[in-house]
């Protein structure tokens, strides 16, 4: 089975000082490879990750239909404050 890694990377963080203000302290620029497994050492907010979850797996297991198919698909956490843009590693 072909498997699709995955770049998750914050875009935006909707604070002064660009650092969640949730238990996760997610910063603006991180960036984490999403593959088979969830990434180690300073992870992705779990709460984030569960909302990203499906459009990560549509995209890990699908080839791009076509050239009208978006590369990257944008998600905001379940509180608001941070943007993922998830894409496909080519």
């Amino acid at each position: 089975m072909k498997y699709n890694d995955i770049k998750c990377e914050v875009i935006a963080v909707k604070t002064e000082k660009e650092i969640c203000p949730g238990i996760a302290k997610t910063e603006m620029g991180e960036m984490y490879i999403v593959g088979a497994r969830t990434p180690e050492s300073r992870g992705i907010c779990s709460q984030a990750f569960g909302a990203m979850n499906s459009i990560k797996l549509v995209l890990s297991l699908t080839d791009q239909l076509d050239s009208e198919t978006k590369d990257y698909y944008d998600i905001v956490c379940p509180h608001g404050f941070v943007t993922f843009r998830l894409s496909r590693i080519k």
